[in-house]
Protein backbone atom coordinates (compact mmCIF):
# COMPACT_ATOMS: atom_id res chain seq x y z
CA UNK A 1 0.00 0.00 0.00
CA UNK A 2 1.44 3.37 -0.83
CA UNK A 3 -1.44 5.84 0.70
CA UNK A 4 2.24 8.01 2.32
CA UNK A 5 4.28 7.87 -0.51
CA UNK A 6 6.90 10.57 1.41
CA UNK A 7 7.28 7.90 4.25
CA UNK A 8 8.42 5.65 2.01
CA UNK A 9 10.90 8.25 -0.18
CA UNK A 10 11.66 8.81 3.71
CA UNK A 11 12.62 4.99 4.34
CA UNK A 12 14.47 4.88 1.26
CA UNK A 13 17.03 8.07 2.03
CA UNK A 14 17.63 6.44 5.24
CA UNK A 15 18.31 3.51 3.56
CA UNK A 16 20.86 4.88 1.47
CA UNK A 17 23.04 5.46 4.07
CA UNK A 18 22.09 2.26 6.80
CA UNK A 19 21.71 -0.40 4.14
CA UNK A 20 25.03 -1.82 3.17
CA UNK A 21 23.65 -3.10 0.32
CA UNK A 22 23.30 0.52 -1.30
CA UNK A 23 26.93 1.13 -0.44
CA UNK A 24 28.49 -0.77 -3.19
CA UNK A 25 29.97 0.41 -6.37
CA UNK A 26 27.85 -0.15 -9.47
CA UNK A 27 28.87 -3.71 -11.00
CA UNK A 28 26.35 -5.95 -13.27
CA UNK A 29 27.61 -8.85 -11.26
CA UNK A 30 25.45 -12.84 -11.51
CA UNK A 31 23.86 -11.82 -8.18
CA UNK A 32 22.92 -8.24 -9.00
CA UNK A 33 19.30 -9.87 -10.08
CA UNK A 34 18.99 -11.24 -6.53
CA UNK A 35 20.35 -8.31 -4.94
CA UNK A 36 17.70 -6.52 -6.06
CA UNK A 37 14.91 -9.04 -5.71
CA UNK A 38 16.08 -8.75 -1.81
CA UNK A 39 16.17 -5.26 -1.78
CA UNK A 40 12.32 -5.04 -3.14
CA UNK A 41 11.50 -6.38 -0.28
CA UNK A 42 13.00 -3.74 1.81
CA UNK A 43 10.46 -1.70 2.42
CA UNK A 44 6.92 -2.99 3.53
CA UNK A 45 3.66 -3.47 2.37
CA UNK A 46 1.48 -5.10 -0.65
CA UNK A 47 3.01 -5.44 -4.14
CA UNK A 48 2.01 -3.83 -6.87
CA UNK A 49 -0.98 -5.68 -8.68
CA UNK A 50 -0.62 -4.70 -12.52
CA UNK A 51 1.37 -2.72 -15.10
CA UNK A 52 -0.14 -0.39 -17.69
CA UNK A 53 1.11 1.58 -20.40
CA UNK A 54 0.25 4.54 -22.99
CA UNK A 55 1.12 4.91 -26.42
CA UNK A 56 0.98 9.02 -26.96
CA UNK A 57 3.38 9.29 -30.07
CA UNK A 58 4.96 7.58 -32.49
CA UNK A 59 8.35 8.18 -34.53
CA UNK A 60 9.01 6.71 -37.52
CA UNK A 61 12.76 4.63 -37.87
CA UNK A 62 14.73 2.74 -39.11
CA UNK A 63 16.65 -0.28 -37.93
CA UNK A 64 20.04 1.34 -39.21
CA UNK A 65 19.78 3.54 -36.11
CA UNK A 66 18.16 2.16 -33.39
CA UNK A 67 21.27 -1.41 -33.54
CA UNK A 68 24.94 -1.60 -35.11
CA UNK A 69 24.44 -3.42 -37.93
CA UNK A 70 20.99 -2.46 -38.15
CA UNK A 71 19.32 -2.64 -41.99
CA UNK A 72 16.59 -0.17 -43.46
CA UNK A 73 13.39 -2.02 -42.09
CA UNK A 74 11.43 0.38 -40.27
CA UNK A 75 10.78 0.27 -36.76
CA UNK A 76 8.33 2.42 -34.89
CA UNK A 77 9.73 3.88 -31.94
CA UNK A 78 6.50 4.38 -29.13
CA UNK A 79 6.43 7.11 -26.85
CA UNK A 80 5.42 5.58 -23.65
CA UNK A 81 4.83 6.36 -19.98
CA UNK A 82 3.89 3.34 -17.56
CA UNK A 83 1.58 3.04 -14.56
CA UNK A 84 2.30 0.53 -11.60
CA UNK A 85 -0.96 -0.06 -9.96
CA UNK A 86 -1.57 -0.79 -6.16
CA UNK A 87 -4.67 -1.48 -4.48
CA UNK A 88 -4.75 1.77 -3.40
CA UNK A 89 -2.38 3.98 -5.44
CA UNK A 90 -0.20 4.23 -8.53
CA UNK A 91 3.34 4.60 -9.17
CA UNK A 92 4.44 6.44 -12.80
CA UNK A 93 7.48 5.75 -14.37
CA UNK A 94 7.96 8.70 -17.23
CA UNK A 95 5.93 11.39 -17.82
CA UNK A 96 4.57 11.89 -21.42
CA UNK A 97 5.57 15.18 -23.06
CA UNK A 98 3.64 18.25 -25.42
CA UNK A 99 3.56 18.11 -28.61
CA UNK A 100 5.90 20.83 -29.00
CA UNK A 101 9.01 18.64 -27.27
CA UNK A 102 7.35 15.71 -29.66
CA UNK A 103 8.30 17.80 -32.97
CA UNK A 104 11.72 18.16 -31.76
CA UNK A 105 12.46 14.22 -32.32
CA UNK A 106 10.80 14.55 -36.10
CA UNK A 107 13.89 15.96 -37.34
CA UNK A 108 11.48 18.05 -39.77
CA UNK A 109 9.00 15.49 -39.99
CA UNK A 110 5.55 15.51 -38.55
CA UNK A 111 4.95 12.23 -36.93
CA UNK A 112 1.75 10.82 -35.13
CA UNK A 113 1.14 12.46 -31.52
CA UNK A 114 -1.75 11.77 -29.62
CA UNK A 115 -3.18 14.56 -27.18
CA UNK A 116 -5.71 13.23 -25.72
CA UNK A 117 -3.49 10.06 -24.45
CA UNK A 118 -0.72 12.22 -23.52
CA UNK A 119 -4.29 14.02 -21.08
CA UNK A 120 -4.37 10.45 -19.65
CA UNK A 121 -1.00 10.42 -19.13
CA UNK A 122 -1.11 14.07 -17.33
CA UNK A 123 -4.22 12.40 -15.38
CA UNK A 124 -2.33 9.20 -13.97
CA UNK A 125 0.61 11.67 -13.13
CA UNK A 126 -2.19 13.80 -11.13
CA UNK A 127 -3.46 10.96 -9.44
CA UNK A 128 -0.27 8.96 -8.69
CA UNK A 129 1.69 8.40 -5.20
CA UNK A 130 4.99 8.51 -7.25
CA UNK A 131 6.38 9.69 -10.14
CA UNK A 132 9.64 8.38 -11.51
CA UNK A 133 11.87 8.93 -14.23
CA UNK A 134 13.98 6.32 -16.39
CA UNK A 135 16.23 9.35 -17.70
CA UNK A 136 16.17 13.02 -18.58
CA UNK A 137 15.76 13.41 -22.30
CA UNK A 138 12.77 15.50 -23.32
CA UNK A 139 10.16 12.19 -24.53
CA UNK A 140 10.52 11.00 -20.50
CA UNK A 141 10.69 13.80 -18.58
CA UNK A 142 8.75 16.78 -19.85
CA UNK A 143 5.67 16.22 -18.64
CA UNK A 144 7.05 17.06 -15.35
CA UNK A 145 8.43 20.03 -15.95
CA UNK A 146 6.30 21.38 -18.96
CA UNK A 147 2.92 20.79 -17.47
CA UNK A 148 -0.14 23.11 -15.99
CA UNK A 149 0.04 20.89 -12.87
CA UNK A 150 3.92 20.92 -12.71
CA UNK A 151 4.17 22.22 -9.37
CA UNK A 152 1.19 19.69 -7.79
CA UNK A 153 3.14 16.77 -9.70
CA UNK A 154 6.80 18.07 -8.80
CA UNK A 155 6.17 17.36 -4.86
CA UNK A 156 5.81 13.72 -5.48
CA UNK A 157 8.34 13.30 -8.44
CA UNK A 158 11.86 11.74 -7.81
CA UNK A 159 14.67 13.03 -9.79
CA UNK A 160 18.21 11.76 -9.34
CA UNK A 161 21.46 14.25 -8.82
CA UNK A 162 22.91 13.45 -11.80
CA UNK A 163 19.47 13.60 -13.46
CA UNK A 164 18.78 17.62 -12.49
CA UNK A 165 22.58 18.52 -13.20
CA UNK A 166 21.62 17.39 -16.89
CA UNK A 167 18.80 19.30 -16.79
CA UNK A 168 20.47 22.61 -15.28
CA UNK A 169 23.74 22.52 -17.15
CA UNK A 170 23.17 20.75 -20.68
CA UNK A 171 19.27 19.97 -21.04
CA UNK A 172 18.27 17.97 -24.62
CA UNK A 173 16.93 21.07 -25.58
CA UNK A 174 16.05 24.41 -23.47
CA UNK A 175 12.07 23.85 -23.52
CA UNK A 176 13.33 21.30 -20.63
CA UNK A 177 16.01 23.23 -18.81
CA UNK A 178 15.60 23.73 -15.10
CA UNK A 179 16.79 26.35 -13.25
CA UNK A 180 18.18 25.58 -9.23
CA UNK A 181 15.26 27.00 -8.08
CA UNK A 182 12.47 24.87 -10.16
CA UNK A 183 14.66 21.78 -9.49
CA UNK A 184 14.27 22.16 -5.50
CA UNK A 185 10.39 21.89 -6.43
CA UNK A 186 11.66 18.52 -7.18
CA UNK A 187 12.78 15.44 -4.99
CA UNK A 188 16.43 14.90 -5.55
CA UNK A 189 18.21 11.90 -4.61
CA UNK A 190 21.51 10.16 -4.66
CA UNK A 191 22.41 6.80 -4.55
CA UNK A 192 25.31 4.62 -5.35
CA UNK A 193 24.05 1.02 -7.08
CA UNK A 194 20.04 0.33 -6.43
CA UNK A 195 17.37 2.12 -4.14
CA UNK A 196 14.19 0.28 -3.00
CA UNK A 197 11.77 3.00 -3.19
CA UNK A 198 8.66 1.87 -2.74
CA UNK A 199 6.67 -1.34 -2.12
CA UNK A 200 8.29 -4.38 -5.22
CA UNK A 201 10.20 -1.40 -6.89
CA UNK A 202 13.75 -1.08 -6.93
CA UNK A 203 15.88 1.68 -9.15
CA UNK A 204 19.40 0.87 -10.32
CA UNK A 205 21.64 3.22 -11.39
CA UNK A 206 22.26 3.26 -15.39
CA UNK A 207 24.22 5.69 -16.59
CA UNK A 208 25.19 5.70 -20.26
CA UNK A 209 22.83 6.34 -22.14
CA UNK A 210 22.36 9.63 -20.14
CA UNK A 211 24.40 10.37 -17.16
CA UNK A 212 21.47 10.31 -15.21
CA UNK A 213 19.85 7.03 -16.56
CA UNK A 214 18.18 4.53 -14.30
CA UNK A 215 16.46 1.11 -14.89
CA UNK A 216 13.78 0.55 -12.82
CA UNK A 217 12.55 -3.04 -11.35
CA UNK A 218 9.16 -4.12 -10.04
CA UNK A 219 7.90 -7.30 -8.97
CA UNK A 220 3.78 -7.98 -8.82
CA UNK A 221 1.94 -9.77 -6.30
CA UNK A 222 1.52 -12.85 -8.51
CA UNK A 223 6.05 -13.11 -8.74
CA UNK A 224 5.75 -11.30 -12.60
CA UNK A 225 8.91 -9.32 -13.28
CA UNK A 226 9.22 -6.24 -14.99
CA UNK A 227 13.00 -4.50 -15.78
CA UNK A 228 11.86 -1.26 -17.83
CA UNK A 229 15.67 -0.48 -19.37
CA UNK A 230 14.63 3.29 -20.56
CA UNK A 231 16.57 3.73 -23.63
CA UNK A 232 19.50 1.60 -22.47
CA UNK A 233 18.44 0.11 -25.93
CA UNK A 234 15.02 1.15 -28.11
CA UNK A 235 14.36 -2.44 -29.11
CA UNK A 236 14.91 -5.82 -27.60
CA UNK A 237 16.82 -6.52 -30.64
CA UNK A 238 19.72 -4.80 -28.51
CA UNK A 239 19.48 -6.84 -25.75
CA UNK A 240 19.04 -9.90 -27.81
CA UNK A 241 21.88 -9.52 -30.03
CA UNK A 242 23.94 -7.38 -27.20
CA UNK A 243 24.54 -4.52 -29.89
CA UNK A 244 24.40 -1.10 -28.83
CA UNK A 245 22.85 1.94 -31.41
CA UNK A 246 25.60 2.71 -34.28
CA UNK A 247 28.48 5.48 -34.09
CA UNK A 248 26.56 7.44 -35.84
CA UNK A 249 24.08 7.47 -33.06
CA UNK A 250 25.58 7.18 -30.06
CA UNK A 251 27.75 10.34 -31.27
CA UNK A 252 24.44 12.24 -31.77
CA UNK A 253 23.20 11.29 -28.81
CA UNK A 254 26.57 11.38 -27.22
CA UNK A 255 26.33 8.21 -25.11
CA UNK A 256 28.74 6.06 -23.35
CA UNK A 257 28.75 2.58 -25.79
CA UNK A 258 30.88 0.94 -23.37
CA UNK A 259 28.72 1.60 -20.13
CA UNK A 260 25.74 0.41 -22.81
CA UNK A 261 27.50 -2.87 -23.95
CA UNK A 262 27.79 -3.82 -19.83
CA UNK A 263 24.35 -3.66 -19.04
CA UNK A 264 22.73 -5.08 -22.44
CA UNK A 265 25.29 -8.26 -21.51
CA UNK A 266 23.72 -7.85 -18.20
CA UNK A 267 20.33 -7.96 -19.61
CA UNK A 268 20.71 -10.20 -21.95
CA UNK A 269 21.13 -12.61 -19.17
CA UNK A 270 17.45 -11.84 -17.55
CA UNK A 271 16.34 -12.97 -20.78
CA UNK A 272 16.67 -16.22 -19.40
CA UNK A 273 14.69 -15.68 -16.45
CA UNK A 274 11.16 -17.43 -16.15
CA UNK A 275 8.68 -14.84 -15.16
CA UNK A 276 10.72 -11.59 -15.81
CA UNK A 277 9.62 -9.12 -19.24
CA UNK A 278 12.77 -6.92 -19.83
CA UNK A 279 10.51 -3.53 -21.34
CA UNK A 280 12.65 -1.03 -23.61
CA UNK A 281 10.45 2.21 -23.74
CA UNK A 282 9.78 2.79 -27.49
CA UNK A 283 9.73 -1.34 -28.86
CA UNK A 284 5.93 -0.92 -30.32
CA UNK A 285 6.15 -4.10 -31.94
CA UNK A 286 7.22 -5.96 -28.38
CA UNK A 287 4.48 -3.67 -26.55
CA UNK A 288 1.88 -4.86 -28.83
CA UNK A 289 2.95 -8.06 -28.16
CA UNK A 290 2.76 -7.88 -24.40
CA UNK A 291 -0.67 -6.38 -24.45
CA UNK A 292 -2.12 -8.91 -26.51
CA UNK A 293 -0.30 -11.71 -24.04
CA UNK A 294 -1.76 -10.11 -20.97
CA UNK A 295 1.07 -9.11 -19.51
CA UNK A 296 0.85 -5.38 -19.93
CA UNK A 297 -2.60 -3.44 -20.41
CA UNK A 298 -2.47 -0.78 -22.71
CA UNK A 299 -4.47 1.71 -21.04
CA UNK A 300 -4.23 3.56 -17.95
CA UNK A 301 -6.62 3.52 -14.70
CA UNK A 302 -8.10 6.91 -13.76
CA UNK A 303 -10.24 7.52 -11.18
Amino acid sequence: MIKKPYRLLAIALTSITTNSLLAQDLTYSADLLTQIRDASRAIPGALPTSINFVKFAESHRTYSVVIEDGGEEPFISARTAFQIVYQDGSVMIDAGMDETVHQFYGFGRVEPYWPERNQMVQDALRQANMVLITHEHGDHIAGVIRSDIRDEIASKTILTKAQVNTLIDSPQLPEIGLTEDLAAKYIVIDYDKFLPIAPGIVLIRAAGHTPGHQIIYAQLETGMEYVFIGDIGWSLDNVIEIKPRPQSTINRIGEDPQALVTQLTWLNGLLLEENLLVIPSHDDSLLIKYAADGLLNDSFIIY
